[in-house]
């Protein structure tokens, strides 16, 4: 059990890319209380360096276009929103049905 100064949040990587450059389709990860979801994506990028991190951030720090991240089965549009423990965070490829 984790003390109240960690959360821990589920990450699930649904496109065969992004399970490709981590080498999981889902993963555990412990945040402090009070992590925002950039917190979240910066230690996602720092923990699989390389490859994932170019494909999460631009050059100047911002998030790339072309990701959909959803929070709890709700597309994430705020990089600023507060994690809560148990959260499930899904990283994906939005797709075009089109």
């Amino acid at each position: 059990m984790l003390s109240k100064n960690y959360i821990r949040v589920k990450v699930r990587y649904l496109a065969p890319l992004i399970q490709s450059m981590v080498g999981v389709e889902s993963e555990d990860i412990v945040l402090e209380t009070g992590a925002k979801l950039g917190n979240l994506l910066e230690e996602l990028a720092r923990t699989h360096n390389g490859e994932l991190g170019k494909w999460l951030f631009s050059e100047n720090g911002k998030l790339n276009q072309g990701i959909l991240i959803m929070v709890n089965g709700s597309i994430a549009h705020d990089l600023d929103m507060d994690l809560s423990d148990m959260d499930e965070i899904v990283l994906t490829i939005p797709f075009d049905g089109g």
